[in-house]
């Protein structure tokens, strides 16, 4: 009976004791980007540049890159985010966002006639170096609002 007891107790003990959550994964908060009410629209791969980008939208940018709009809809807003690529500590070959290197927003707005403009805004991240052009506005509005949406399930 004692020898019962004290196994109990020592069995007892040693799992306590085993539970660690030192091995616990942490997110990287300098890697995240919270976009707010927009949902993603689409992701980017740049092998050659060595970049990730995520496209965001609101429900009517997701309309439009969904291809239920033949062009942006007023009051559509993208938000382009790029981070810079960085080895996968525990894969192989693998890449993973790195820190942000630019985040750019496109707004479609109401203009003077009844075509709609866009408000571009470039806004540089950490990984953006002091010798980095930034790109030229007509051309990425184009290239923002022309992309069309993964096909989720």
């Amino acid at each position: 009976m004692k020898a019962t007891i004290s196994l109990s107790i020592i069995s007892l003990a040693l799992l306590t004791l085993s539970c660690d959550d030192r091995n616990t994964a942490h997110l990287a908060p300098e890697y995240l980007y919270d976009a707010g009410n927009q949902r993603v629209i689409k992701s980017i791969i740049n092998n050659k540049r060595g970049t990730i980008a995520v496209l965001y939208g609101n429900d009517p940018a997701l309309q439009s890159a969904s291809g239920s709009l033949s062009k942006p809809d007023i009051g559509a807003q993208y938000t382009l985010v790029t981070w810079k690529q960085k080895p996968m500590p525990q894969w192989y070959g693998t890449h993973m966002n790195g820190e942000i290197y630019s985040i750019e927003t496109v707004k479609v707005v109401q203009g003077n006639n009844s075509e709609p403009t866009f408000d571009y805004d470039f806004e540089t991240g950490k990984s953006f170096k002091p010798g980095d052009r930034q790109p030229e506005k007509s051309q990425r509005v184009s290239f923002i609002t022309g992309q069309r949406a993964a096909i989720f399930p």
